[in-house]
């Protein structure tokens, strides 16, 4: 609960005169009496400031130059309205009390600074006289002595209200000249509805020395604006009343200011209410902070529903932090410099879908992705920061469920995969024993070599499936590189394909050139029997596979190309993808796993595969070879 604006002014004298001294220093104590005057106006309406206080304050009115000038004042309101609304005040009904005491001491200050002139004024000329000085000056003229005051000022009779003379600023508040005021009485400036605010001394003799009537209004060309008027007497040295001198106060631009302020404050508050509202739709958290204090000023509903607990705005960002465990993707706390909002504020730094966890009270976890940017004014300057945060608590589960469920099928086919393996061995050596015996009739020898083929192609299907196994679970598959001439895989694959294949054409070309390194040769034969397995399932019958080898430096290339049809574009980003098989009338069985491990023993030896495919040359697979593995990096 923020203090009442009178109880802010006696509790906090000492922040208010640091703060008053920061900008106007060596005027401490004075500021500090003029806190208590006003304190103890807003206190008591009725209380008046002693003449002693206002000769003490009219310090305070008084500029460089001699001249009044009410821009100590100003600061003084400035001051004191700034500290009280930094602690929560907000209330139009003190700060319109506090506004009025202010320039109910003010115009006492002015009071005192006026007679402390003609005081002095009058002194200089009587001393002048009593040292027989020949140019002696004679006491200055009304008009002379209020010529440059700041405020409207008016010499009246002693007996009457009759203005003797009139100063400029009295006159620009009227809009006539300071001679058209001569002979006008007070009572004729005052709009009809505030004279009763007038006693009835003013027209006649009275013993009290000073009065003061709050927001008489004044006509001005037949407008109104309202003023605040302090009546003085005027003594001589005798102490006898030889007039009296009127102090017009126009609060007609405090009083405008402070409804434009409060309209800004009241369209302020129906924009953030209007944003409240959006942001409380929105079903990602939102957080904003002003700078360089880190003071929260927003956080929506989703923000709470995120955190789990209520939003509760606090002065600094270290407040927020301390009752927020947050953590980073990896489990390890936040600092408060790496919070978001933090560095976003200090540093102007901008983060994009950052992982985020946070433990809430009941115990749960929440991941989140959390974004934050400064929000910078015209002059670049950080005036406040912005985080979002979006929960994928439920997307990282599923994505958990998802990895362990893949991990799962890969395990289960590499155990089934390799399990297979033995009952497939003893089939193959049963069919052959009984390929290669005289007891088999024709008819169940064809029976027989069918069992082989297809137990060649299940042997050949489990074989990938342990090799892509390997891949997905074991970090790739595995090479083991010896020395060797890569022509002679080359050549092994194609006759092993010739064989299989008897009625495709399929030609061999090697370039001149050196095709010696360090190769894993039976994964190079699975490279190259893949390739050209492929090519002839995917190409016309009378259509040649050819091969081609060319050494290229430090690298040695192959290439596999076929006729017919090219490959649609949009299967080309997928064509390498595990379990991906092409279309066409001549595809045979298969698990499409060939391209994949051809690309992953490729990359084992640290080179790359590249395809194109046009209809004026067909499909053509390109690998490149270094004939050394590339040297480790440095740690």
């Amino acid at each position: 609960m923020p203090p009442s604006l009178a109880d802010f002014l006696f509790q906090s004298r000492d922040v208010l005169q640091d703060a008053w001294l920061h900008e106007a220093p060596g005027s401490g104590d004075t500021f500090t009496h003029g806190l208590a005057a006003v304190a103890a106006r807003m206190a008591n309406p009725d209380a008046r400031v002693s003449d002693a206080l206002a000769r003490e304050l009219s310090l305070l009115v008084q500029g460089s130059d001699g001249h009044p000038t009410t821009t100590n004042f100003r600061r003084l309101r400035d001051t004191v309205l700034r500290l009280w609304r930094e602690r929560g005040g907000e209330d139009a009904a003190q700060v319109e009390r506090f506004h009025d005491a202010v320039d109910a001491v003010e115009a006492a200050a002015l009071e005192a600074h006026v007679q402390a002139r003609l005081h002095a004024s009058r002194e200089a000329a009587e001393a002048a006289r009593e040292r027989g000085a020949p140019d002696a000056p004679e006491p200055r003229r009304w008009e002379d002595i209020f010529t440059h005051l700041g405020v409207g000022v008016a010499v009246m009779g002693a007996d009457d209200s009759t203005f003797v003379a009139a100063n400029p600023a009295l006159a620009r508040m009227h809009g006539q000249p300071p001679e058209a005021l001569k002979g006008l009485r007070l009572e004729e400036l005052v709009a009809p509805e505030s004279r009763g605010a007038l006693p009835r001394h003013m027209a006649a003799a009275s013993s009290k020395p000073f009065h003061e009537y709050e927001a008489l209004h004044l006509r001005r060309d037949g407008s109104r604006f309202p003023a605040f008027v302090h009546v003085t007497s005027l003594r001589d040295a005798t102490g006898r009343r030889v007039g009296r001198a009127a102090t017009v106060l126009d609060i007609t631009q405090r009083r405008q200011g402070e409804a434009e302020r409060q309209r800004l404050l009241a369209t302020i508050e129906a924009e953030r209410a209007r944003l409240a509202a959006v942001l409380d739709q929105l079903p990602a958290g939102v957080l904003i902070a002003e700078a360089p204090s880190g003071r929260l000023l927003l956080g929506n509903r989703a923000l709470e529903s995120l955190l789990g607990q209520p939003f509760r705005p606090t002065a600094s960002l270290a407040d927020y932090e301390s009752s927020h465990r947050m953590f980073t993707a990896d489990n390890e706390p936040l600092s408060d410099d790496a919070w978001p909002m933090a560095r976003a504020l200090r540093t102007g730094e901008t983060r994009q879908a950052e992982p985020l966890q946070v433990r809430r009270p009941d115990g749960t976890t929440a991941h989140l992705l959390g974004s934050s940017a400064p929000v910078r004014d015209r002059d670049d300057q950080i005036v406040a920061g912005v985080v979002t945060l979006v929960d994928v608590t439920e997307r990282r589960r599923a994505e958990e469920a998802a990895r362990e469920a893949a991990q799962f099928g890969e395990r289960l086919i590499a155990i089934v995969s390799h399990d297979l393996r033995n009952p497939l061995n003893a089939i193959q050596l049963s069919v052959t024993r009984l390929l290669h015996g005289d007891a088999l009739q024709e008819r169940d020898r064809k029976a027989v070599s069918r069992i082989a083929r297809s137990s060649e192609r299940m042997a050949r299907m489990i074989s990938e499936l342990l090799d892509f196994t390997r891949s997905r679970l074991g970090g790739g598959i595995p090479i083991e590189r010896v020395p060797g001439d890569v022509r002679m895989v080359v050549r092994q694959a194609v006759e092993e394909l010739e064989a299989a294949w008897p009625e495709r054409s399929l030609t061999l070309s090697v370039g001149p050139g050196r095709y010696d390194g360090v190769w894993d040769a039976d994964r190079l034969l699975q490279v190259v029997s893949n390739l050209g397995g492929n090519a002839l399932q995917y190409s016309p019958p009378d259509s040649p596979v050819r091969f081609t080898l060319s050494d290229a430096d430090a690298h040695v290339v192959l290439e596999v190309q076929n006729g017919g049809d090219p490959i649609p574009p949009d299967l080309l980003p997928r064509l390498f993808d595990p379990f991906r098989r092409g279309v066409g009338s001549n595809t045979q069985g298969g698990l499409g796993l060939g391209l994949y491990i051809v690309e992953q023993v490729v990359k084992g030896h640290g080179g790359r595969i590249e395809v194109r495919s046009r209809a004026s040359e067909g499909t053509v697979f390109r690998v490149l070879l270094p004939r050394e593995p590339a040297p480790p990096q440095a740690q």
